[in-house]
């Protein structure tokens, strides 16, 4: 099982069964063994890929959607560009390029800066942004005051889920035991007030996960953010959304792009997300003074951000080749059965939530020229 797996063993028979919170902040970061910490492998080399792995019209669309932002702020000129949990820094160096490309006024003033937790992951980025006059920060609120545009690509699915199950006797929770060497299920009483979190239509045998710590982590953003947005991308939906699913729950791992049956083996081996609720989420921004600002699939923000726009007809057989290969990009990330699917939702405070480019309004205020 591993060197994390023996520990998380011993932690229970000298403690008793853990949550499954506590079971996946340990697999993705124990500082020893953890996932993210020591092994996280993004890309198709990896164990996963994400939306800025397919080439740099992702970030190219979300520089026109971030340029737009800065236009409703009343174009500042000194103002913050953080992204929170950058990965390999692929996508705040290709959203930084298409800005000095295409709208020198936004990115005259600009300061960059990456909030991240790892060690490993800070390496990976300071290589793909180095050159660049860019601060980072383990924790938002070492940036503060933040005065711009706040955002995190697949960074909510990230964080740790308690896992409710409506049963006969009312809501249990999901702990982590121990049988023989091997980690097992255990059902026990909600460690913390959880029971109100479940929706009434959860079926009886059905899953329900929540992430208070995810909820925590938006009320530290804005509690960072002075004035400005905070952009998420991710893979959920709203509780309703959610419902559908008649109850399996959403915790998968992965691993080398397979799915991984059992989130209980090998722990710090693989990645493990859940889907996110972004109906709790919202609730979390709003008590912590954000103001919603809309929520769209990717797909239809990123058409709205001119993702199709025509560019000249290629002239010789290397750049045809090239354009075919930027059209299957964009393909992927528009699929309405993988990257497509994601939702973006934006948050903001003191600034204006009307208009806003990136849910369809045509307003040309932040246009890229």
């Amino acid at each position: 099982m591993g060197k994390l797996g023996d520990r998380i063993v011993a932690r229970i028979r000298s403690g008793g069964a853990i949550t499954f919170a506590d079971y996946m902040e340990a697999a993705l970061y124990d500082p020893e063994d953890g996932y993210y910490t020591t092994r996280a492998s993004i890309g198709f080399d990896g164990d996963y890929v994400t939306s800025a792995d397919l080439g740099p019209a992702f970030g190219k669309s979300l520089a026109r959607g971030v340029s737009d932002l800065w236009s409703h702020m009343g174009r500042p000129a000194v103002w913050d560009l953080v992204e929170a949990g950058a990965g390999r820094g692929i996508l705040m160096r290709d959203l930084l390029s298409a800005l000095e490309r295409e709208r020198s006024d936004a990115v005259r003033g600009v300061r960059p800066a990456i909030v991240e937790v790892s060690p490993r992951m800070r390496g990976q980025q300071s290589l793909a942004l180095e050159g660049r006059d860019l601060r980072w920060a383990s924790v938002a609120h070492s940036l503060a005051p933040i005065k711009g545009v706040l955002f995190a690509n697949e960074v909510l699915d990230a964080f740790p889920v308690h896992v409710l199950i409506r049963t006969p006797e009312g809501v249990r929770e999901v702990f982590v035991g121990e049988q023989s060497g091997a980690l097992v299920e255990v059902l026990r009483v909600p460690s913390q007030d959880l029971r109100w979190r479940v929706p009434e239509s959860v079926p009886l045998g059905g899953r329900w996960e929540t992430s208070p710590a995810a909820e925590g982590w938006v009320a530290s953003l804005a509690g960072a953010l002075v004035s400005g947005y905070v952009v998420f991308v991710d893979y959920g939906g709203e509780e309703t959304d959610l419902l559908t699913r008649d109850g399996a729950g959403t915790i998968r791992g992965f691993a080398g792009h397979r799915l991984i049956s059992d989130p209980l083996a090998e722990p710090g081996r693989h990645d493990l997300t859940a889907s996110v609720d972004f109906t709790a989420i919202r609730r979390a921004a709003e008590g912590a003074g954000l103001r919603f600002a809309g929520s769209a699939m990717q797909r239809e923000v990123l058409l709205a951000l001119g993702i199709r726009e025509a560019t000249a007809r290629p002239s010789t057989p290397i750049e045809q080749l090239r354009a075919a290969s930027r059209r299957s990009a964009i393909d992927a990330l528009l699929d309405p059965n993988g990257l497509g699917a994601f939702r973006v939702v934006c948050f903001a405070k003191d600034a204006p939530t009307e208009s806003l480019r990136m849910f369809g309004a045509t307003s040309a205020t932040g246009s890229m020229r």
